[in-house]
């Protein structure tokens, strides 16, 4: 069953649910549903730490898909963690199949706060190639090229 962007995580979550009976005879199919609720309390709280983001749907309806494709319950925690990043010596890089770019955007804005300061050099660059990459229209406007 496809995710259709909603404007409600619980309805999200609800039909992640539901579209689980298309794998019934799935023997994952509880851990499957356990991660799906988990996810809906790591979505709810993104969505009140930053303002009911649209970022934070996206973050959901992107980990609901790849719960549906999990093969084991090392994906599963892989998809259920937030998004990492390696520094490769040139830039920084997301990590893992399951890696969802919104969620890094919402944590890049998070850690930018929390420094401080600024960010390192490489830091600001992946902040400002994901900034671009989701509000273009922002990007113009202030100046980011």
């Amino acid at each position: 069953m496809p995710i259709k962007k909603l404007p409600d995580v619980d309805i999200q979550i609800l039909l992640g649910i539901a579209g689980l009976s298309e794998l019934a005879n799935d023997k994952f199919v509880f851990e499957r549903m356990a991660a799906i609720i988990q996810l809906g309390g790591q979505i709810r709280g993104y969505l009140k730490e930053f303002c009911n983001s649209p970022l934070a749907l996206a973050v959901c309806e992107k980990k609901i898909k790849f719960i549906y494709q999990a093969k084991n319950k090392t994906d599963l925690n892989e998809i259920l963690s937030h998004a990492k990043v390696r520094y490769n010596y040139n830039e920084i890089v997301p990590v893992g199949r399951f890696h969802v770019e919104e969620e890094e955007l919402l944590i890049w804005c998070k850690t930018s706060l929390w420094c401080g300061g600024p960010l390192c050099d490489a830091g600001f660059k992946r902040y400002m190639k994901l900034f671009k990459k989701f509000y273009p229209e922002y990007a113009n406007e202030i100046g980011i090229y």
